[in-house]
């Protein structure tokens, strides 16, 4: 692949090149178009307003229906991805446990790891503690030797059956069900997804506060769609080539394979690659990351909405970097964030990543309402 002032590219440059100028559309869309799942239930709390809520969820069925279309048509296949959302194994106490956590950890610290990104491209500086807490929690998890087996799979895994030894060689529904009924998974995981993603959209499209904003059309369709085209870029044919071109160098490149959106791991990678800087530890997830957050800088800039905020006291920097932390351990305990697992996995129809989009939602809504300043800030996006 040739481009412009860089030249010739190997496979593993042009992935990284493309998923980093999608990622720029991506983060873009994410500011312009306020898409914030902690926002939208605020808006429910705060005024009953649905409309953001309501976006979140558009985005969820756009993804359904992608994922499900594209596997019926054998463009990619959802069963090995990274992380693994379909795997045999069901982590039910990690989906629980992580998802309440990140969800209560987001409204400390005032967002998720996506929301964090666009808020400093924004000008957002209180996010940089946020980050770093999330970033600082990843590396405890994944990179501190025995921390994560000692402290939290020794009471995970003997909690967690694997479906396998049940006849289910995955935990996606349409698998479970199909196994259930004695009809073939692939089909099973067609007639699941397609009436899910409809059902979802018909729903989302009887809210009025959904309707009567352009922008919630536009950033709901749009993540949707850019998180089936990530599965697409690492997962289809620049993804294969990719991937041959990894298997058979002499230093694999670290972190290839199926993916899509995910925050939390991408922020521990890149503060693990300030102490280690060495060309492997770039991967898909971390230039997914970085292009959301150059995205986010330039539409801030073009809109003029790119404003430096600070902390207003010391405590307020202490509760972002607790919430950051809860976020980072939630974040990898359970296997992904409010798109990792609350678009991407359940894109898959994976049990656990329904599982967890629901613990994560129950923590943001304990969070805020735990603090009585959660609402002192808060605005609702105006309808058109």
């Amino acid at each position: 692949m040739t481009v412009p002032f860089l030249g010739e590219l190997g496979e593993i440059e042009a992935l990284f090149f493309v998923i980093f100028l999608v990622s720029i559309v991506f983060g873009a869309i994410a500011r312009k178009t306020d898409f914030c799942p902690l926002g939208g239930i605020a808006d429910v709390i705060h005024s009953g307003n649905t409309g953001r809520l309501s976006m979140y969820f558009f985005a969820i069925a756009t993804a359904i229906l992608g994922v499900t279309i594209f596997e019926a048509l054998e463009i990619i296949s959802a069963d090995s991805t990274r992380p693994p959302y379909r795997m045999s194994q069901f982590r039910w106490p990690a989906y629980l446990v992580g998802g309440a956590f990140f969800g209560i950890g987001m409204t400390l610290c005032r967002g998720c790891g996506m929301k964090s990104i666009l808020n400093l491209g924004g000008g957002n500086l209180k996010t940089i503690v946020a980050i770093l807490g999330m970033g600082g929690a990843a590396v405890l998890m994944l990179y501190v030797e025995g921390f994560f087996n000692d402290y939290f799979l020794s009471w995970v895994l003997p909690a967690s059956p694997n479906l396998d030894d049940y006849g289910f060689k995955m935990q996606d529904l349409g698998t479970i069900i199909g196994g259930v009924i004695g009809v073939e998974t692939s089909v099973m995981r067609i007639i699941i997804g397609l009436v899910l993603s409809l059902s979802i959209m018909g729903l989302v499209f009887k809210s009025k506060d959904f309707v009567a904003r352009r922008d919630n059309w536009i950033g709901g369709f749009m993540i949707g769609a850019l998180i089936v085209s990530a599965f697409y870029i690492s997962g289809g044919p620049l993804g294969e080539l990719a991937n041959e071109a990894s298997d058979f160098s002499d230093s694999p490149q670290y972190g290839m394979g199926t993916q899509s959106y995910t925050f939390i791991r991408p922020m521990g990678d890149l503060l693990y690659i300030a102490s280690n800087p060495e060309w492997y530890i770039l991967t898909f997830g971390l230039v997914a990351f970085l292009g959301v957050g150059t995205g986010s800088v330039l539409i801030s800039v073009l809109t003029r909405r790119f404003k430096i905020v600070w902390f207003n006291s010391i405590g307020e920097a202490l509760r972002y970097a607790v919430g950051g932390v809860m976020v980072g351990i939630g974040g990898i305990l359970g296997m992904g964030c409010t798109l990792g697992q609350g678009i991407a996995g359940t894109s898959t129809l994976s049990l656990g990543s329904f599982l967890d989009l629901f613990a994560l939602m129950l923590g943001a809504y304990i969070g805020i309402r735990m603090q009585k300043k959660f609402m002192s800030d808060h605005e609702v996006p105006c309808a058109d």
